[in-house]
Parts: structure tokens; sequence; C-alpha cells
């Protein structure tokens, strides 16, 4: 038996279960839980529509009225779809795509209320998706955006994600 390999094989094992643990133990708020939950929702729909994720879900916190920016690598040729949620202390989330210039693409379409992009770039660059809630109940408003191509698509820039995102675990069924 090769001991080199039992002992790395035993570190890796017990490093996987330090960051599982610590995963576990992590304490959500009602408003983190209900954009995760509702995260979770849109990629289920939209895996069965056909479509994959690209990226690990943006999770954030903002104020009303205030743009937080996200800035992806987008490839060319490739129809994206870009959703966005947020919690139930939010009204009206709003989602726009600039270019690396900071030029205004294309504002979301709500789709039974969820903000909506579909975007097909001409060339591989920087894009700047920004979120921004009309409206909090509280100081801050829970947000998240997910970016989805379709499954067939093959991709120079995407996040390597597993099958089932742990993340979503938090949700009860």
């Amino acid at each position: 038996m090769d001991t080199k390999k039992l002992v790395l094989g035993g570190v890796g094992f017990v490093l996987a279960s330090a960051i599982v643990a610590t995963a576990a133990s992590i304490e959500l708020s009602l408003e983190q839980e209900q954009v995760i939950c509702k995260l979770k929702e849109t990629v289920e729909e939209q895996e069965k529509a056909g479509k994959k994720l690209v990226f690990w879900p943006l999770i954030g916190k903002v104020k009303e009225r205030v743009e937080v920016p996200f800035t992806a690598k987008l490839s060319s040729n490739t129809s994206y779809t870009i959703l966005g949620v947020c919690d139930d202390n939010c009204s009206d989330l709003n989602l726009t795509l600039k270019n690396e210039q900071g030029d205004k693409i294309v504002n979301d379409e709500k789709q039974d209320g969820i903000p909506v992009i579909s975007f097909t770039p001409t060339e591989n660059s920087d894009y700047r998706i920004t979120a921004r809630p009309s409206k909090c109940a509280t100081e801050k408003c829970e947000f998240g955006m997910v970016l989805f191509v379709p499954k067939s698509a093959e991709l120079d820039v995407a996040s390597d994600l597993p099958e089932e995102l742990y993340l979503f675990k938090f949700c009860q069924q």
C-alpha cells in the first residue's frame, strides 16, 4: 500500500469534513434564506427549460436605490439569461447590463415579477451587471443573481460547479 497516497487522502478527507462542518454551522438570516431558496427554485426552473448555471450564484445586501455591480466575462455568440431575486422586504429589483465602457446595453424585463435579462454578446468581453432595488422595507435588502446558458453551450469562461450546490441544502423541502 502506498503510504503517501493514504496520508494525502486522509488529509483531504479531514479538510473536506472541516469545510462541510463549517458550512453546516452557518446561521442564515430569514432574508438570506429567502434569497437562497428563491435562487434554488430559479435554478431548478431554468434547468427544466434546458439551461445550465454558468457561475456560482451571486448574493449580496444593498440599500434601496443603490446599484451593486458585478463583473462577468461573457463569451461571444452565446445566449445568456441573467435572473435576479430579492428577499420579501424588497420590491422591484432592477438589473442592468453594461459594457466595459459603462454604456448601458439592456435593462431587465419582468417575468412573473422576476427581473430577467436575455443577451447574446458579439464579442468575448467583461460586462457589468448591476442590481438595484427600488424599495426596501428594511435598511438593506438581500438579493441574488444567477447566469444561465443553454445546456449545449461550450464556454471558455465558467465556474466548475458541482452537480448540486451545497448552498441550496439550507432550503427545506
